[in-house]
């Protein structure tokens, strides 16, 4: 067998390295009963999803389950990355900079690029949240950020509730952010067999939180049967819509953004 001289062998190498780098997270559903967990000595963590997609260089979601008074790690800062802290189950304290509050289930902080943050558990029972951080392809533009609100807490309990004849919906907040052109956040609540809209498309990448039921979305024509805890990545373009699958009202976070270089 001829051997590859080795100039061209590790240009070979290297075209497959930065090929495998360079795969894009697909539109997917992720059930939570499925996620592999992870055991440590303060809770769980299950680790959904890690890569890059379309708009953002990376992009990360992973679920934390914590003990009462048990904290990840010390608070820190990320210079290029912003982070959603979403509540599942439980109190959860979180720290931004010099303020700090207690959220509860369905509650979400944003941490804007730059800001320390830090999470707790501030309750007397298990709490858990999931974690999502992305680094955008733009660059990172903190006065953007800081005349748009910057980092902040979204209290479920101080949401609105707009009741629909499909069920109703709370908006959390759209805005622009230091690494992103556009966050749109709602939470949408569907009664027994509701279908919340055809399937559809859009520019913007998003991903969907199921809080409370069971759900069924369609993804490039192919259906998943999900339950609360799921997860589900849509990339740009990629028709999908989403229905209640189980019994009683479901409940779910849509998280939409648009990060694209100019």
């Amino acid at each position: 067998m001829k051997k590859l001289p080795i100039l061209l062998l590790i240009s070979v190498c290297c075209t497959i390295k930065i090929t495998a780098q360079k795969q894009l997270l697909p539109s997917h559903a992720y059930e939570w009963k499925t996620i592999p967990v992870e055991k440590t000595a303060i809770g769980e963590q299950r680790k959904i999803l890690e890569g890059p997609t379309k708009s953002l260089d990376h992009f990360e979601i992973y679920a934390t389950s914590l003990a009462p008074g048990k904290t990840p790690h010390k608070s820190h800062v990320y210079q290029d990355m912003g982070a959603l802290i979403l509540v599942k189950a439980g109190k959860v304290g979180i720290t931004i900079n010099n303020k700090e509050k207690v959220l509860g289930r369905g509650s979400i902080a944003l941490a804007a690029a730059g800001d320390e943050h830090g999470v707790y558990n501030a309750g007397t029972d298990t709490a858990s949240y999931y974690m999502i951080r992305w680094k955008a392809k733009i660059p990172v533009d903190m006065e953007r950020s800081r005349k748009n609100g910057g980092s902040a807490f979204f209290d479920y309990t101080d949401m609105k509730f707009e009741e629909n004849p499909k069920g109703g919906r709370r908006n959390v907040t759209q805005r622009p952010t230091a690494t992103l052109k556009e966050l749109e956040m709602h939470m949408t609540t569907l009664k027994e067999g509701m279908t919340s809209h055809p399937p559809h498309t859009h520019f913007d990448e998003e991903i969907i939180v199921v809080l409370k039921g069971e759900v069924e979305e369609m993804i490039n024509g192919s259906p998943y049967h999900l339950s609360t805890g799921s997860v589900i990545f849509l990339s740009s373009m990629d028709p999908h819509g989403i229905r209640n699958a189980g019994k009683g009202q479901c409940e779910y976070y849509a998280i939409r953004w648009v990060s694209t270089p100019e």
